[in-house]
């Protein structure tokens, strides 16, 4: 071999090193193509208004997410304020994908892993999760990366002082997801596993993992230190030690212990199958209930994925059993650590109609567990395409290991967060409900998808900042209303330490905004009676996104204020009318049903009960 020949062979990339650029750039493409374009349902407009203003989101605060993502609005600002933090997400998945089939590369070689990611990445929690601005993204390159590490510190051609410092950055990274997100943790154990070998630890090293795993674990200090400044999103006011400890412990939302199960054990491992079935091929039928064409895809990569851990284990048992771990702890493990619910498309038929659910389907909360089940069916296909090639030409063979685009093909139709009215329709429905409120009025408002938008329009965009926003499901917690009673004098200061229940609370709003003299609207979202608790002397004259409190009214009864409804159906664009397309989320139709409320004519109409909160 000459000089020149030497120099070529020295420049050329590891095979990881390539598998996983590749693997990057085909997932990074998909998902980039699909990424949501504006403000998306549920957390996101938060938790894009808390990266833009360093604010604090709800509990657990993720503080170094908010970090991360503020960086990421400044770096991405062209974008706009909504894009440059989604880009962060796609950025984040796709790095998944690369770091993952660098890892997987050494397992069954560059090709093989090339394979294994896009199964992994294709899975319908894994891009959805890239397409939104969510911590999930991060959440899993962070899961991603200990795995990483934890194989290169179990690597048996590694000296000593290298699988230190491969340990020490996988004790870091664990304790990283304290102020990321705790779902990052949940890789820890097989990490662990992949880790376990060679020499034991010293009390160097050990010392070594202490400090690591204390700085990591000091970006937690940015939450009383911003606030301390009292940003204008500032759930929790984390600035006591207490005060902080219930933050991360989430404490605003009565976290279940591991008993008394919340719904039958059987049910919730039932429920968690119910969201594998979306996985691979949710394009295929888009709807909560199992199908032949759908299901039969599922079992099929539950059969890939069987077969792709004898590979793995003929390379490392090692590795085998990290990855059956990991998947374990993804899916069953999270399920019965969490112990939720059930989802809310599930059960029908089964469990009582009266049956309390979950707000939202939860199925991101498995994504770790499904993407190792990805991983492993990618690596099941090529272990056949591998047999195969013994008995017919390598190319027929190999073309078998196309199947694992099937995630990529069957999902990206409805995954793609670019469809009509879907796209808009958030911001849509938080500027029309922010212009239903007359000037320098209070709006009150039942949760996260007519809340999160507001407060992103108010506090990033600037727009209608003379509204104040108060989120009935809040008042419960201390700190919302300490400053509520401090920034808007709508609660005594006295009171606000105090809780007598929902409804005092609700009504001594009402009274303060009568004295204030602040016209009072309440968004069509709050249920019923808590509408009647705000002000119970008075009717209510529905206005298309939001009732107004009158005393033309019977107490307690609803009629149509027909002049303003006029002029709220005028406001609303009709391409938001527009059919949705098939399995969207629940709270997207939910938007579109109070869009629709400014086409009611009569209290005939059934709409005013079923998705507006009639009589």
């Amino acid at each position: 071999m000459n000089a020149r020949q030497r120099a070529r062979r020295s420049m050329r990339l590891p095979s990881s090193a390539v598998a996983g650029v590749a693997s990057a750039v085909v997932l990074g493409a998909a998902y980039l193509a699909t990424a949501a374009s504006d403000l998306t349902v549920w957390d996101a407009s938060e938790l894009v208004t808390a990266a833009r203003t360093l604010g604090i989101p709800h509990p657990p605060g993720t503080p170094l997410w908010v970090l991360i993502a503020h960086v990421a609005s400044l770096v991405f600002n062209a974008a706009g304020p909504v894009r440059s933090v989604t880009l962060l997400s796609v950025c984040a998945t796709a790095m998944v994908g690369g770091l993952g089939a660098a890892m997987i590369a050494r397992w069954v070689g560059a090709r093989g892993a090339v394979v294994a990611v896009v199964s992994a990445g294709g899975m319908m929690s894994v891009w959805n999760n890239a397409t939104e601005a969510e911590v999930y993204a991060v959440s899993l390159l962070c899961a991603v990366a200990m795995l990483y590490a934890g194989e290169r510190a179990g690597r048996q051609d590694v000296d000593d002082d290298v699988r230190s410092r491969w340990r020490a950055l996988l004790v870091f990274l664990a304790a990283l997801s304290v102020p990321l997100h705790l779902s990052a943790f949940v890789a820890f154990p097989a990490a662990v596993l992949l880790a376990w070998r060679g020499a034991r630890p010293t009390r160097r090293d050990v010392a070594v993992w202490v400090a690591l795993a204390l700085l990591a674990l000091s970006a937690v200090a940015v939450l009383p230190m911003r606030s301390h400044f009292n940003p204008l999103l500032d759930s929790g006011h984390p600035v006591t030690v207490r005060a902080l400890l219930d933050v991360l412990q989430r404490e605003q939302y009565a976290v279940a212990g591991l008993l008394p199960r919340r719904a039958p054990l059987w049910l919730q491992m039932a429920n968690v199958l119910e969201w594998a079935d979306w996985q691979v091929a949710f394009g295929l039928h888009p709807f909560a209930a199992p199908s032949w064409t759908r299901t039969s895809l599922s079992i099929l990569w539950v059969w890939l994925a069987v077969l792709g851990v004898k590979p793995l284990w003929r390379h490392d048992p090692r590795v085998a059993r990290a990855m059956v771990l990991l998947l374990a702890s993804g899916t069953i493990g999270v399920a019965f650590w969490l112990n939720m619910r059930m989802g809310p498309s599930f059960g029908v038929g089964i469990v009582p109609a009266d049956a309390v659910h979950e707000a939202r389907e939860r199925d991101y909360f498995f994504v770790l567990g499904f993407w190792a089940w990805g991983v492993l069916a990618g690596v099941g296909l090529v272990s056949i395409a591998s047999k195969l090639a013994r008995r017919v030409p390598s190319a027929l063979a190999n073309s078998i290991l196309v199947f694992a685009a099937v995630p990529l093909v069957a999902n990206g139709p409805v995954l793609d967060r670019h469809r009509e009215p879907t796209a808009s329709l958030p911001r849509v429905f938080a500027r029309l409900l922010l212009d239903a409120v007359p000037t320098n009025g209070i709006l009150i408002s039942a949760g996260d998808n007519d809340t999160f938008p507001l407060w992103y329009l108010q506090q990033v965009e600037g727009y209608r900042t003379d509204v104040t926003v108060v989120t009935a499901p809040l008042l419960g917690a201390r700190w919302y209303r300490e400053q509520l009673a401090a920034r808007y004098a709508l609660l005594p200061i006295e009171s606000a330490a105090s809780w007598s229940g929902l409804d005092v609370a609700l009504s001594t709003v009402a009274a303060r905004a009568r004295a204030l003299r602040r016209p009072l609207r309440v968004s069509a979202l709050v249920d019923r009676a808590q509408r009647v608790a705000v002000d119970s002397t008075m009717g209510w004259a529905l206005q298309g996104l939001v009732y107004q409190p009158s005393l033309l009214l019977p107490r307690g009864t609803v009629g149509l204020d027909q002049s303003a409804l006029a002029r709220a159906r005028e406001l609303v664009p009709p391409t938001s009318l527009a059919a949705l397309p098939e399995g969207e989320d629940g709270a997207v139709t939910q938007i579109q049903s109070l869009l629709r409320c400014t086409r009611i004519m009569s209290l005939a109409d059934p709409l005013l009960v079923s998705a507006c909160n009639g009589p």
